[in-house]
């Protein structure tokens, strides 16, 4: 009987805690939301009638559905696995949980971990040169590389019209949050802003018309 009191108990705790947990979540969202609408009445003049239409939170979710940026990452996937197998041909194991991981995505993307990618892909062409030493890079490796490239420029274009870069981005929320805001000026065509907010003071950091 004691078990199953005891039981029943840390059950109702766990309960509570992810009721807690969920009302902070919504808390947290509302508090960016609200700080969005104070910033922008703060900037515009008293004649002027703002009337917010909706708020979009920028993650790896919301990026994942952007069809344009997905066409180029899936290419660059692609291009990073046939530069492992090149790679691999020439006895070059190469060993990068970023990339394995990068690899292994199919639905759910971590587009921020674009910039990480950038990394270990140089690091990966530096340990073929290592292994071929004065020896130039195949031609079939060398179009890979050209093709990495012009894919990343893609997708850093996709991501530059949500203020973002492939070249450094964090999406976790640990120091900035992302959100995408429409809204009406005197009920006129809807203006669409991207803001960034620091995580912690709520601060807008910046905001870009697109």
């Amino acid at each position: 009987m004691k078990r199953k009191v005891l039981s029943n108990g840390i059950l109702g705790l766990m309960l509570l805690a992810l009721g807690f947990t969920a009302c902070d979540q919504r808390n947290g969202e509302d508090k960016f939301q609200a700080e969005i609408r104070y910033f922008i009445l703060e900037h515009l003049e008293n004649d002027i009638a703002y009337t917010p239409v909706r708020f979009q939170r920028i993650d790896n979710n919301f990026l994942s559905s952007d069809v344009k940026l997905m066409t180029s990452v899936l290419a660059i996937q692609d291009t990073v696995r046939t530069k492992m197998n090149l790679a691999l041909d020439h006895s070059v194991v190469f060993e990068s949980p970023i990339i394995t991981a990068f690899l292994g995505m199919e639905n759910n993307f971590e587009i921020d971990l674009i910039d990480e990618l950038i990394l270990e892909n140089v690091k990966l062409d530096s340990a073929l040169k290592s292994k071929l030493k004065h020896k130039s890079l195949p031609e079939n490796y060398r179009a890979q590389q050209q093709l990495f490239n012009d894919q990343l420029f893609d997708i850093n274009n996709a991501l530059s019209h949500f203020n973002l870069s492939a070249y450094h981005i964090d999406l976790s929320g640990k120091a900035s949050t992302f959100y995408l805001h429409e809204y009406q000026l005197n009920q006129e065509q809807s203006i669409t802003t991207v803001f960034e907010l620091n995580t912690e003071s709520l601060e807008v950091l910046s905001f870009k018309d697109i």
